[in-house]
């Protein structure tokens, strides 16, 4: 009669149990397949996606690298040869925050802008012994005088728009990759 069946329909029927324990196994193999291969073919992707914007925002942090050695010599000379490895530790920064270091990117900016102004006060004052206590009570009023003008609010708050974006655009790929991953599993 049918009336012990649960997927097949009940009444007269040529189904059995056994045969709706097959249909049942074998659908749930072939959905799981089908499942799988769906979230491999998302989260492949999603790795695509994420390999093409890191190697984009990585070649825009190079170019912007190499623009400014390229140029700063030739406006700056010495004073910038002299201080190079400021600029090259902020990249550093930069790459470290951009690749989900605990970075607090502010700080790295804010520490560039001091670095700076430590450095190159002291090379254009190179008459005078300037003691790091000195140093201290500048960098302390720098923000109220202003060495270097707007340019460190002005650049840290759009280095800093620009890097979270691109971090979270970066990680929203990975984290994407690996819910997918998680649900087809």
């Amino acid at each position: 009669s049918g009336e012990h069946l649960r997927i097949c329909p009940q009444g007269y029927t040529c189904c059995t149990s056994e045969m709706e324990e097959n249909f049942a196994n074998k659908s749930r193999s072939e959905f799981e397949a089908m499942m799988k291969e769906a979230g491999r073919s998302v989260q492949a992707t999603l790795t695509a996606q994420h390999r093409s914007f890191d190697s984009y925002f990585q070649d825009l942090l190079n170019k912007s690298e190499k623009a400014l050695y390229d140029a700063f010599p030739s406006v700056y000379g010495e004073l910038y040869t002299q201080n190079m490895k400021v600029f090259k530790d902020l990249y550093s920064e930069l790459r470290r925050y951009y690749r989900s270091s605990n970075i607090n990117l502010e700080e790295a900016l804010n520490e560039f802008w001091t670095r700076l102004l430590e450095r190159l006060f002291k090379l254009m004052n190179p008459q005078y012994h300037i003691t790091d206590e000195y140093l201290d009570c500048m960098v302390k009023h720098a923000e109220q005088h202003k060495p270097f003008g707007e340019v460190p609010r002005d650049l840290k708050v759009k280095a800093t728009r620009a890097f979270i974006a691109a971090r979270s655009y970066a990680q929203g790929f990975l984290v994407g990759s690996d819910v997918v991953k998680k649900v087809s599993q």
